[in-house]
């Protein structure tokens, strides 16, 4: 009994959207009016309609900028407080194979020698002798002489060069301007 009245409900729908809707469709194809071309109409905008609307996508693109920039300096403040352990810091690494190194952090107040694998942490010591904890920080805060870092940056592209010329497919550059840099520098070096 209660599917007989959804299908006389559906037949009833249908005939009451046929009456409604294409009774308008029909009057329109009688009348002609339905297809008949019209002429387009040129677009009539002031200058005035026209910087409001270049302001309107200036002020749009500052806002985005500056709802950008606040949520970047918010969630930058988020993501160093270490989420709630204090900031966190790593001294020394000691690689010791891969997936294999030792390191030496500070987190929570805490100077600890952690030994890390692929499938473990295990804390090895943890540093409480203040020299030990001094040294770790002055040695944390030496800068490089400029020097020095030029002499490491020069060393490591020539072994870049190096590899370079090993494997010229997967290191190669058809731009001229490289090449000539290139071979200005290394006229420079003899």
């Amino acid at each position: 009994m209660l599917s007989n009245w959804r299908v006389s409900g559906g037949i009833l729908f249908f005939l009451v959207y046929l009456s409604l809707f294409t009774g308008q469709v029909l009057a329109a194809a009688e009348t002609g009016e339905y297809l008949k071309y019209q002429e387009p109409q040129p677009a009539t905008s002031s200058w005035f309609a026209t910087s409001g609307y270049i302001l309107s996508l200036l002020l749009t693109f500052l806002l985005v900028l500056g709802l950008a920039y606040l949520t970047s300096r918010f969630l930058g403040k988020r993501m160093t407080s270490g989420g709630g352990f204090g900031s966190g810091k790593i001294y020394a690494t000691l690689s010791l194979g891969p997936n294999r190194a030792i390191y030496v952090i500070e987190i929570a107040g805490k100077f600890m020698v952690l030994g890390v694998t692929e499938q473990n942490i295990t804390m090895l010591k943890e540093i409480t002798s203040l020299s030990d904890i001094e040294q770790l920080k002055a040695t944390q805060n030496i800068v490089m002489p400029p020097e020095q870092f030029s002499s490491v940056f020069q060393r490591q592209l020539g072994l870049l060069r190096k590899m370079q010329k090993k494997s010229p497919d997967t290191f190669s550059s058809d731009t001229l301007e490289f090449r000539e840099e290139e071979h200005d520098t290394d006229s420079r070096k003899r």
